[in-house]
């Protein structure tokens, strides 16, 4: 893992302010906390379900009022919403989405409603029907309720549900998933089930799944009903959740035992396998480009992990096709830079290369111009095309030249030692200290933060904790790093400056691949001041209009909208159940979701 300085700096602030910051975190109340929650669910013999919230919020400072999200799939809905607030006046405020509905409860003490809430414990009572909560199937029904949700930030002390259902409970099953904050769960009356919970921690849920005879149902107007049989697939999911829960309970000392290696295992192996060769090039720095090599090809090797882009490499291979003159700049300026194509022979173009002239085609108007800040209008089509050009830019990135340089031969060693480290390191802390009892709990934690710790040693002493670089590849990597040092720092291009002010176009296409764009921007135009070259023959030097008139900033708003490869974020965030069929252990069939004070 090749991380430049800054970046190191930046992951070990980050850390560290991660084990400061998280103690203090748990330990504060913040806006408010969670002393109790009371919840009443109802299930009717027509499959509707209605329940009562009653949850106390103890405010610290003052707040407008209280919220409450409900997530809701397929085809159920909330209806008949209701609040109450003991002692004090509210405002009721409902927001329905397609997968969820917001409670806002704005908060007053006196009736002319102007005087807000502030230190107090309030009590809101929600009051709502859900219909196509309850699954009535071929053989069975069933109700698999989130009685508390992933969507609440603090934790809640005690939570307290009822569940009553429209039949006796002696032909029934029902499991609490997981039971692992339940203090007692048992049937109260011949058909309520009364479940106490004990401190479960932020962003967790907690769910109660019940089997009864779908005879209780008189009829299944307001249920979700599926045609299939249920029961004995139920049966053996809720086994098979059992036992993997049974072996996460009884099996602390593995995760231990495991961190304790993680510890020990990186040192054995950067003795082995992780130092660089000694090489006999030394200089302060380099003024020079160091290598003809294409602009994906250095982005490929210096500034992130070697063989792998950066979304800066896009950018610096168009730079390299405007500046090398497939491209005319006919305007630049604050507000947008306009190209032209030339009808120029790209046969000896890279596929990468020819990838982007392709895709810039459609942009152009009669003239063969593009207006770059008109390219941002389509955000999603750019988006698509530069994560889809990553993998044809790899192509053009030598596999024999990268194993030339760099040996990675151990390099996956370290990057999974890397991510077991660094998410063991967090689960066995914040794992144990919510989810686990006895003398191991201190113990697993401490070798958590060690383990943790270890890893801003690496970050901030290891280039490249076990892929090495060969001879000439340390070489090849070290003229880089010295040519990146030279054009960032204005005093050294004072002390040795550019042959001409030609070179600045290639600089600026380097100085993207390697990642410091904007500061050899800057640079640049201190340049051209300090020397009183006029603007206007700079539209004859390939990109440095566009680095000293529009400003790189630009180049990547544009092409670079969202980053490479992001990831579809998909829902809310919440926990969300299944609709039309079985639901997994955990998952939830409906309920949970959070809220919080605003």
């Amino acid at each position: 893992m090749n991380l430049n300085k800054n970046m190191k700096y930046f992951i070990s602030i980050l850390l560290v302010l991660i084990f400061i910051i998280t103690p203090l975190t748990y330990a504060a109340d913040g806006t408010y906390s969670l002393p109790t929650a009371k919840e009443s669910i109802v299930v009717k013999d027509n499959g509707l379900t209605t329940v009562t919230d009653e949850i106390t919020y103890s405010i610290s400072g003052t707040v407008n009022g209280a919220s409450r999200i409900i997530p809701l799939t397929g085809e159920q809905s909330i209806t008949n919403i209701s609040v109450e607030t003991p002692g004090y006046y509210n405002t009721l405020e409902i927001q329905n989405a397609s997968k969820q509905v917001t409670i806002k409860v704005w908060l007053y003490k006196d009736e002319a409603k102007t005087q807000k809430v502030s230190n107090e414990d309030v009590k809101i009572i929600y009051h709502y029907n859900i219909e196509k909560g309850v699954k009535i199937y071929n053989d069975i029904a069933e109700l698999q309720y989130m009685s508390w949700g992933n969507g609440w930030n603090k934790e809640i002390q005690t939570l307290t549900t009822t569940i009553e259902i429209p039949g006796n409970n002696q032909e029934t099953e029902y499991w609490n998933n997981p039971d692992t904050h339940v203090k007692s769960s048992e049937w109260t009356s011949n058909n309520i089930l009364t479940t106490t919970y004990n401190n479960i921690p932020p962003e967790t849920t907690a769910e109660q799944r019940i089997l009864m005879p779908k005879t209780y149902f008189k009829t299944s107007e307001h249920a979700d009903v599926i045609n299939k049989d249920a029961k004995t697939q139920i049966e053996k999911d809720q086994q098979e959740y059992a036992n993997k829960q049974n072996l996460n309970n009884n099996l602390p000392i593995i995760p231990i035992i495991i961190s304790a290696l993680l510890i020990i295992a990186p040192i054995g192996m950067y003795i082995k396998w992780g130092r660089n060769p000694k090489i006999t090039y030394e200089a302060d720095y380099e003024s020079q480009i160091p290598t003809n090599d294409s602009p994906v090809f250095v982005n490929a090797m210096i500034p992130g992990i070697v063989d792998e882009l950066t979304p800066d490499a896009f950018i610096a291979t168009l730079l390299d096709l405007i500046d090398r003159k497939y491209y005319k700049i006919v305007l630049s300026n604050e507000e947008d830079t306009i190209i032209r194509r030339y009808n120029k022979d790209t046969t000896s173009l890279k596929l990468h290369e020819k990838d982007i002239i392709e895709f810039l085609e459609q942009f152009e108007n009669e003239k063969q111009q593009i207006s770059l800040n008109k390219i941002s209008e389509d955000s999603y089509t750019v988006q698509k095309f530069v994560n889809a050009w990553k993998i044809d830019a790899l192509k053009d990135v030598p596999v024999s030249r990268v194993s030339k340089y760099f040996n990675k031969t151990k390099e996956n060693l370290m990057s999974g030692y890397n991510i077991l480290a660094i998410f063991f390191g967090v689960l066995i802390i914040f794992g144990l200290l919510w989810f686990a009892t006895g003398p191991l709990v201190m113990i697993g934690v401490i070798l958590g933060a060690i383990l943790i710790i270890e890893q801003i040693i690496i970050f901030f002493f290891i280039d490249t904790p076990l892929g090495t670089w060969t001879s000439e590849g340390k070489e090849f990597h070290d003229k880089w790093k010295n040519f990146e040092k030279y054009i960032k720092d204005f005093s050294l291009i004072k002390e040795r400056p550019p042959e001409s002010i030609q070179v600045w176009g290639r600089f600026l296409v380097y100085a993207t691949a390697l990642g410091c764009a904007d500061e050899v921007s800057k640079n640049m135009k201190k340049y051209i001041e300090f020397n009183n070259i006029p603007e206007t023959v700079l539209y004859d030097l390939g990109v440095v209009p566009i680095g000293y008139f529009w400003g790189m900033y630009n180049m990547r708003r544009i092409f670079i909208p969202l980053g490479f490869n992001n990831p579809d974020m998909g829902t809310s965030g919440f926990d969300t159940g299944s609709f039309g069929d079985i639901g997994g252990p955990g998952s939830g069939g409906f309920g949970g979701g959070g809220g919080g004070v605003f």
